[in-house]
C-alpha cells in the first residue's frame, strides 16, 4: 500500500505525554498516534453511519423528534427537522404545480 507522510508540528508537552502514552502501549511515537488516528476515523465514519440511520428512520416516521433530540442532541435534531420539512414543503409543491398542468 502506498504510503504518504504529514508533518505535525506539536507542543513539547503534548509530544512528550504522546511519547510516555506511546511505550506505555509498547509502540512508538508514529505507531501509536497512527493507531489513534486510524480509530478516530473508523469511529467518525462508524457515527456518522449511525447518524444517517438515526435520520432515515426520523423521516420515515419510525422515531419521534424527541427521540431525534436525545439520540443526536438539540442542533443536530433541529437540523435534520429543517431538511425534512423542507423537503416535504418541496414535494407538496412540487405536487400542486403536476395537479395544475394536468388540469
Amino acid at each position: 500500500m502506498p504510503v504518504k507522510s504529514i508533518e505535525l508540528e506539536l507542543p513539547e508537552d503534548l509530544y512528550m505525554k504522546i511519547g510516555a502514552v506511546a511505550s506505555e502501549h509498547f509502540e512508538t511515537e508514529n505507531e501509536y498516534l497512527q493507531n489513534v488516528i486510524s480509530d478516530a476515523i473508523r469511529e467518525e465514519l462508524e457515527l456518522n453511519h449511525l447518524k444517517r440511520e438515526i435520520a432515515s428512520r426520523y423521516a420515515k416516521g419510525e422515531i419521534s423528534y424527541e427521540s431525534l433530540k436525545t439520540l443526536l442532541g438539540f442542533k443536530e435534531a433541529e437540523r435534520i427537522r429543517t431538511y425534512k420539512e423542507t423537503i416535504l414543503e418541496s414535494l407538496l409543491e412540487a405536487d400542486e404545480v403536476a395537479k395544475r398542468l394536468k388540469a
